[in-house]
């Protein structure tokens, strides 16, 4: 693919730099859904939607006939991880960086919208999607509840994800299950401290959470009917305080709960349960159970990822089948559990630095094909 298939791809890729110089949490993206709708207005949306589902916004391209909705969808928010490296364009706030790449697929759907303005599609409408909170999986809900979504109503959404360990430019998918469901518990032993020279005089949760700890993570293989590839991960444990003179009175246990399928992650949210509360009243402790961050499993429709074959074929991408759903969440979930739609990879570089890590950064030689193999749907859907 040549470069001068897209007239804007150098203010484009200069562009993704500018986001990742400002990035935003999960919530507050409103300067950088400022940023990238104030970039879009040159390409003349038809149609454009603000705060949508919070901070998220939609432009929408109409065609010159009748045809199918079709939308794809880029996050806006940050991770809050501190940049290390000293790349010339690095995160101008401490603690808070793109290291999951949502820049780039920000400045992919940008690319898309400049695609769109001197060539409109033939048919139905294009709907180019900026999501709000996608890291913390309240995003895409958030965009789903909204009475503005629906006046949109896709027949089709789309999304990608940038993905290191693979081929530059190669393109992942997958029918079915793509992304792991997954689901965040916490649970706070309370009990009594005492001096320390005094243990018995306490009621310390050491006893209590040591148990919960090994129990915890042995319940996946207690579970009948439990999908093989199902995780519990210990994330978090903390007890007391950090202290020589009092025996402690709390403790505090985080864990994420994974797995390909949503029903798996309720039998083992249904377990929990009981198990932190019997080991509670056993121990004579007072016990607080809380769940954060639900991801659906990313489900996609087989009709959408053959679009994305077709479309990948067609501009002689590297296609890779991907033969088990990837460990991680995302909250596309959401929207493949109510449309027919698709989640694909595009990779980032066999050797490219992880998601997620502090010298990761989005490699722009990959914005191109990822706005081609949007476009290219874009025409074969809508012919």
């Amino acid at each position: 693919m040549a470069n001068r298939s897209i007239s804007y791809l150098n203010k484009i890729q200069d562009f993704r730099r500018e986001l990742h110089q400002y990035p935003e949490y999960s919530g507050r993206e409103k300067k950088t859904a400022a940023r990238v709708l104030d970039f879009c207005t040159e390409f003349q949306p038809d149609v454009v939607i603000e705060k949508l589902g919070g901070n998220g916004f939609a432009l929408i391209y109409e065609g010159t006939g009748d045809g199918k909705t079709v939308m794809f969808r880029a996050e806006l928010d940050a991770l809050p991880l501190d940049e290390v490296s000293d790349i010339p364009h690095r995160s101008l706030t401490k603690d808070l960086s793109h290291k999951c790449g949502h820049d780039g697929h920000m400045a992919i759907l940008c690319g898309v919208a400049s695609m769109l303005h001197k060539n409109r599609p033939t048919g139905g409408r294009v709907v180019l999607l900026f999501q709000p909170a996608e890291e913390t999986g309240k995003g895409a809900k958030a965009v789903l509840k909204d009475p503005k979504f629906k006046g949109i109503v896709p027949d089709y959404i789309f999304a990608l994800h940038n993905l290191p360990g693979f081929p530059a430019g190669s393109v992942i998918v997958k029918n079915g299950p793509f992304a792991y469901a997954s689901l965040g518990v916490f649970s706070r032993l309370k009990g009594e401290s005492s001096h320390a020279a005094f243990p018995e005089h306490g009621i310390s949760p050491l006893p209590a959470l040591q148990e919960l700890l090994g129990a915890l993570q042995e319940l996946p293989k207690t579970i009948p009917d439990l999908g093989k590839n199902t995780i519990l991960t210990i994330t978090y444990g903390r007890l007391g305080h950090f202290v020589f003179g009092t025996s402690p009175g709390h403790a505090e246990l985080a864990a994420t709960l994974r797995s390909e399928r949503n029903h798996d992650i309720e039998k083992i949210k249904e377990e929990i349960v009981p198990l932190i509360r019997e080991i509670g009243i056993r121990y004579m402790l007072d016990t607080i159970i809380q769940w954060h961050e639900p991801f659906s499993a990313t489900v996609n429709a087989p009709e959408a990822v053959s679009m994305i074959r077709a479309a990948a074929r067609k501009l002689d991408l590297t296609i890779i089948e991907r033969t088990e759903p990837f460990r991680w969440s995302e909250d596309f979930g959401e929207f493949t559990s109510k449309y027919p739609g698709a989640l694909f990879g595009l990779g980032s570089g066999e050797h490219h630095s992880d998601l997620h890590t502090p010298h990761y950064d989005f490699p722009d030689e990959i914005i191109e094909p990822g706005i081609m193999i949007f476009y290219e749907m874009i025409k074969q859907i809508n012919r």
